[in-house]
Order: C-alpha cells, then sequence, then structure tokens
C-alpha cells in the first residue's frame, strides 16, 4: 500500500516545502505586502470601475462561483449579469464562432483551456499577465500545471477545475483473502495494487463479472471521452503526437501499444460504453458496480463525501498504471478538459473580467468552490489545496495525496492551435476501431492521414512555435514521488 499512495512524510514536507517559499505577496515586487489578496483584486477591481459581465459558462460550474460574483458586486462594483449555459463539451465549437466574429458580447468563456492556443491565434482572448501584475496574483499549481494557462510565454487562463485521472481499485475486493489466493493460484503473483497497465487490466479481468453485477473497468468509450484514455496509454509508452517537423507520430510503437492496451479494455467494459458518458459511468464507481477504473478525481469526492455513495471508505486510490515499452517504467495521467476562466479581448470590460476571474482564483476562494457542501465539478488544482483541510475533508486524505502526487504526472492533450481539430480525427477513428468498423492499425494510419492535413490547413512553421508550449507542459518526472 506504500506504493500505492503517498507516504504521510512526503506528503507533509512537500506542504511544508510550499509554505516555505512563503505567499506569492511576499515574493512579487512592488505590491503593499500588507493585506491579503482579495482585498488586493477589490481594490484594482474599484479603479478600473463597476461592471455588469456577460460569461458562457456551463450552470452546473457557475452555481458554486455564484456567492462570490455576488459578493465581489457588493464589494467592488464589478458581478455578472448574465450567463449563456454552455456545456463545456460544446464551448470550444462557441468560443470559436465568437472569435470569427470578434463579438464583444461576452466578457469571459468558462471553458477547456486546451483551447487556450486556438483562441489565442485566433484573437479572441487577452493576456493576463498585466492583469495579475496588477493585484500581484500568481498561478499557484504544482509541478508544470500553470504552462496549461500559458501561450507563448503569456498566461490566458484561471482555472476552476483540475480535473485529473487517478487510479480507483475496490479495496474490499483486493484486500479479500479468498480473492488474493484465487487470483495468486492463477496468474502466480499477488493481487496487489497495480503498478503497469498489463497488471490493472489483469486485475479487471479477474474481477470482470457481469452476471454479479461488477464491471471489471469502467472508463468512457464514447468518441468525446474515450480519447482521454487512449492519451495516457500513448504517453506513458514514450509517445509524444508529433516530431520536431510536424510529422504525426501515432503509427509506431508508441502508438501500437496504446490502441491494444485501450481495446483489450472492451472485453472487462459495459457493453453500451461506447454510448455512455459521465451520467451513466460515475454511478458504476460510486456504486461499487465497478472493480477498477481510471477516473476523474471528482469521482473520489462522490464516493467519499455523497450521502447516497455506497462505497464510501471502500476505494484505494493512486496514480494510473504506466509503462515499461520505453524500457523504463512511465506513468502518465491527464487533464481534459481543464476548465479554466479565458477573457474576452474585444470586451470593453476586460479588465474587469479578468479581475473577477482572479478573484474567483485565489486559495481562499477556490477552496469555497472547490469544497461546495452540495454541488461537484471542480476539483482541486491549487498548490494550497492539497494540504487545505476542508480540501483533504471533501476529498479523503488517501485521495488528496494520490491527487497531489498526480499533478507531477499530468500531461495535456493537443496543446496546440486546432486542439479541437486534432482531437476529434482521433476520437473518431479510434472509437470506430472499438466497434470493429475498422482496425486498430487502420485507426492510427487514417487518424496520421488527417492529421497530416489539418497541419497544412494550419501552417506547419505556425505549429512548430507552438511546440515548445506543448513539451512545456508535458511532465518532467517519470514516477512521482
Amino acid at each position: 500500500m506504500k506504493k500505492a499512495h503517498l507516504s504521510r512524510r512526503t506528503f507533509l514536507r512537500g506542504a511544508a516545502a510550499a509554505a516555505a517559499t512563503g505567499p506569492w505577496v511576499l515574493r512579487f515586487r512592488g505590491v503593499a505586502e500588507a493585506g491579503p489578496l482579495e482585498d488586493r483584486i477589490i481594490a484594482a477591481a474599484k479603479k478600473a470601475g463597476p461592471a455588469d459581465l456577460n460569461g458562457m459558462i456551463w450552470s452546473l460550474y457557475y452555481r458554486n462561483m455564484k456567492r462570490l460574483s455576488d459578493e465581489f458586486k457588493e464589494k467592488a462594483g464589478v458581478g455578472v449579469k448574465d450567463i449563456q449555459d454552455i456545456s463545456i463539451f460544446d464551448t470550444p465549437k462557441r468560443a470559436m464562432a465568437e472569435a470569427i466574429s470578434r463579438s464583444p458580447t461576452f466578457d469571459f468563456f468558462h471553458i477547456d483551456s486546451n483551447m487556450i492556443p486556438s483562441l489565442a491565434s485566433a484573437g479572441l482572448i487577452e493576456p493576463l499577465d498585466d492583469y495579475m501584475a496588477e493585484a500581484g496574483y500568481k498561478l499557484e499549481m504544482l509541478a508544470n500545471f500553470a504552462n496549461f494557462m500559458r501561450y507563448k510565454g503569456k498566461t490566458y487562463g484561471i482555472p476552476t477545475d483540475g480535473n485529473v485521472h487517478i487510479q480507483y481499485v475496490r479495496k474490499d475486493l483486493l484486500e479479500n483473502p479468498e480473492e488474493q489466493k484465487r487470483f495468486s493460484d492463477k496468474h502466480g503473483r499477488p493481487l496487489v495494487f497495480p503498478k503497469t497497465w498489463e497488471e490493472s487490466l489483469q486485475i479487471a479481468e479477474f474481477f470482470h463479472r457481469p452476471d454479479q453485477n461488477l464491471l471489471g473497468f469502467a472508463g468512457l468509450r464514447n468518441r468525446a471521452n474515450g480519447v482521454t484514455w487512449w492519451y495516457m496509454h500513448f504517453y506513458s509508452a514514450g509517445g509524444f503526437p508529433f516530431n520536431d517537423d510536424l510529422e504525426p507520430t501515432l503509427n509506431t510503437k508508441a502508438g501500437e501499444y496504446a490502441m491494444d492496451i485501450y481495446l483489450q479494455h472492451k472485453k472487462v467494459s459495459h457493453p453500451e460504453a461506447p454510448n455512455w458518458g459521465t451520467p451513466q459511468m460515475i454511478p458504476q464507481i460510486v456504486q461499487g458496480r465497478a472493480a477498477t477504473a481510471q477516473y476523474w478525481d471528482g469521482t473520489a469526492r462522490q464516493i467519499e463525501s455523497d450521502p447516497k455513495s455506497a462505497t464510501k471508505g471502500k476505494f484505494l486510490y493512486g496514480i494510473v498504471p504506466g509503462s515499461t515499452l520505453s524500457g523504463k517504467l512511465v506513468h502518465r495521467s491527464i487533464s481534459s478538459p481543464l476548465a479554466a476562466i479565458l477573457v474576452n479581448r474585444y470586451s470593453p470590460r476586460k479588465r474587469q473580467a479578468a479581475l473577477m476571474a482572479m478573484y474567483w482564483g485565489t486559495l481562499q476562494n477556490s477552496v469555497e468552490i472547490t469544497t461546495h457542501p452540495e454541488w461537484t465539478f471542480h476539483d482541486p488544482w491549487h498548490a494550497g489545496h492539497m494540504t487545505n483541510p476542508q480540501v483533504i475533508g471533501r476529498y479523503s486524505a488517501p485521495a488528496m495525496e494520490v491527487i497531489a502526487k498526480t499533478m507531477h504526472i499530468t500531461t495535456p492533450p493537443i496543446y496546440l492551435t486546432g486542439h479541437l481539430e486534432f482531437q476529434d480525427l482521433l476520437g473518431k477513428h479510434i472509437s470506430e476501431a472499438y466497434i470493429g468498423q475498422i482496425t486498430a492499425k487502420q485507426a492510427l494510419t487514417q487518424t496520421e492521414e488527417g492529421w497530416r492535413k489539418l497541419v497544412a490547413q494550419i501552417s506547419k512553421p505556425k505549429l512548430k512555435e507552438e511546440l515548445a508550449g506543448y513539451k512545456a507542459a508535458m511532465p518532467n518526472v517519470d514516477v512521482p514521488s
């Protein structure tokens, strides 16, 4: 079990190290050291003048944020008047339409931050660095996570939801003596928390008992979201989607490995998985109808805090499995969508919108958003969340230790201009392979063919310039300690 979780000593040592660096206000030159960050943001908003903001944001996210919006309106004269309620999965296309029209209608967009390169290239979004400097605000995120908000050296987003994937394994099944003996007799190794994708799949196969209403594995396989799992397999196998000349590198050993692991999970998944989203899949986990899963970390909160949960205290949490294909063990998680506030550069209220975003994004206020007693959807992202008692109380100490650890191995999907188009092509062909319409090899070949056309359409020189930012968001460690 020590290998499945961060040790308490390591977790607390990291928290102590973070505390030793001091809050950002003490490290930012030119900002008065007196007063909390919230007061400085309020003071800056008062200087900017009153404003009623319009936002494009899913109401399932905004409900956690509305009280703070109202508070900011009362204290600073800046608040949210209207929102257009659009799912975060649909917002990217709508935001691109706004970019084409250069509309000032929306002051901010709550959107997957992986759209930042595309929206910045289209001229829609405003760099936030000057506004952040005005208030002494800094993104306090572990590892390379702050780079998920940057494009060509500039900051464009303030996150509200970390949304990383972690591994779930039913504790009562893994630690059952009878199951342990049966597994050991069958496989010649102990039944322990999995380190590799192969070990995880073997455990899923062992416990896949549909006649007992028990799935071996719970994970999405629909066109829009299934690709998220494929990326974890691919990155952990040492893959990266492009070489330095922007030639796709999917039809490789890493790509073949990713397809193999991805497709093998079909035999331990629900037969309706290609048609399911989170509303169908999360109950399989929270109600104990799945033995293993890699899923967004918010599911841990539902397991541990939802009064309707049937599995509180019954799951073990760990980093997602890794691969040894590259010659060493490499673990790679993913954050997609990584929800963030982006500001419309065409808005006449962009300064106020940026300050509103920062007000939502302080440690104090983001803890409130993340730990709402009833509503989920916002998961930990701030470095301070990892040791905050309120956050730990909602997710459990074991889950939060794993989430903190996962931040060091988390990747983005395609973090380039054209993210949506690259992602859609990959998702299309992977889903076709999953349901047997094409072979795994055809999925890789056809995706590469489509990607080459996209690269040519967008401009290879432009995308080459963006590769450094994509790589800067990739992890620097293979196995977090």
